[in-house]
């Protein structure tokens, strides 16, 4: 959904900004999650039932966190809330003043 907000018309709204930034940050966030978890996957190649039941449990409590967080992400879109989602609306928040400070200075 992060997408669709990055090639919205109103990219000065400041709501869409900030949640723009946050469902990029948790996009990347999970992404190296899984992948952290697939290089682990492979780690254990020589412990197959280890490897299974770790890896399971692994992909099933990232997929359950994200889906929560993914929810209460769209659930304060809606509602035109910033609220911040925890573990990620700090570093969507100073990922996004960052870059604003960045064209600032390019100005």
């Amino acid at each position: 959904f992060f997408v669709i907000g990055h090639f919205a018309v109103e990219k000065d709204n400041p709501d869409l900004r900030f949640h723009t930034f946050q469902g990029g940050v948790l996009f990347c966030g999970f992404t190296m999650l899984y992948l952290s978890d697939f290089l682990l996957y492979l780690l254990l190649a020589f412990a197959p039932a280890l490897q299974s039941i770790l890896t399971i449990l692994l992909t099933v409590g990232i997929s359950i966190a994200y889906l929560i967080l993914a929810v209460m992400g769209i659930v304060s879109a809606v509602r035109f809330e910033q609220r911040q989602l925890p573990f990620v609306g700090g570093i969507a928040v100073m990922l996004r003043d960052r870059i604003d400070n960045q064209s600032r200075t390019r100005k």
